[in-house]
């Protein structure tokens, strides 16, 4: 007979509709960006020659806003409570969404997010309104709450940055992935219990 303690927590979300909700919600953005740049003549998949630098320039980015993600779970950020509130709606509400999917499954939803987000964001939209605005609405799609909007904010000014900079689409897309997956793979697996029951 199992622990209990081994059991993934309980949570509305099936893995199957977890996998079911990315496949629809990144499928729509990747539709909605090749639309949206057939329309404005937006050529939507720029990079520069060397796929490889590419990849490892989107791959090092991810590291400043990776450790940041990790901070915010530490036990150093509970004294800042816009840090503190924010770790327990990750652990409480974010994290049992994921309580059901595989590493793979989470290789996959990174993967996704990357690609599909960042061809509508930085490929398209920052195209058309600037970093700024696409960095707004970036934050508010990905609302949780005040100060995960913020952060979100950030982010995708951290994004529109590297996109502007190098104008190179693998980079956000590398980006995006890396970032998504390191954090869902250390929310899901690398949280030590005791910082769980803050």
């Amino acid at each position: 007979m199992s622990n209990p303690d081994d059991l993934p927590p309980k949570t509305p979300f099936t893995r199957t509709g977890i996998i079911a909700l990315t496949f629809l919600t990144e499928g729509v953005a990747v539709v909605l960006a090749l639309i949206l740049a057939n329309v404005f003549e937006i050529r939507l998949f720029v990079r520069s020659p060397d796929l490889l630098k590419d990849i490892i320039i989107g791959t090092s980015g991810a590291s400043l806003p990776l450790f940041l993600f990790i901070f915010t779970l530490s036990e150093y950020a509970e004294s800042i409570p816009f840090l503190s509130s924010l770790k327990r709606t990750l652990i409480n509400e974010v994290r049992p969404i994921f309580a059901n999917v595989s590493l793979t499954d989470i290789i996959a939803i990174s993967l996704l997010a990357g690609v599909a987000e960042e061809l509508l964001f930085r490929g398209v939209i920052q195209v058309k309104l600037g970093i700024f605005w696409t960095s707004i609405i970036f934050g508010l799609l990905h609302f949780i709450t005040p100060a995960y909007f913020l952060i979100a904010t950030f982010m995708g000014i951290y994004i529109g940055l590297m996109f502007d900079y190098y104008q190179s689409i693998v980079i956000p897309i590398q980006l995006h992935f890396i970032y998504d997956l390191g954090a869902l793979i250390y929310l899901k697996y690398l949280i030590r219990e005791k910082e769980e029951g803050n």
